[in-house]
């Protein structure tokens, strides 16, 4: 899992790939984002985001 904020976006979900990888693990499904702070607000600065992916 990793947190993240919205304009790090495509960096953070490419670093979390990658650490997946490189230790030894696969993706085996569809990854989610759980909302910590964030969706319904408009200042996209403040948005954290928990990315998680199911891994075997």
């Amino acid at each position: 899992m990793g947190h993240l904020i919205f304009s790090q976006q495509e960096e953070a979900y490419a670093a979390l790939v990658s650490w997946i990888e490189a230790n030894g693990y696969k993706i085996n499904g569809a990854n989610r984002e759980v909302y910590i702070i964030g969706c319904n607000d408009q200042d996209h600065d403040v948005y954290v985001t928990e990315v998680q992916f199911p891994v075997s």
